[in-house]
């Protein structure tokens, strides 16, 4: 993550954990998702997690 952002935004450095914790917060949103029985593969949930995994 910090690469590609250095790539298109060398004026604005990424801070080291900012990977971690956009994984993170993914990961947690899946988490919760799975424990509220929610439908995974609609909506920003399934988007926001799919273009993480491309990073």
């Amino acid at each position: 993550m910090e690469a590609l952002v250095a790539e298109r935004r060398p004026d604005r450095p990424v801070a080291p954990m900012a990977g971690t914790a956009a994984v993170g917060a993914v990961v947690h949103l899946l988490g919760t998702a799975i424990e509220e029985g929610r439908d995974l593969m609609s909506g920003i949930l399934a988007d926001s997690s799919y273009r993480q995994l491309l990073a």
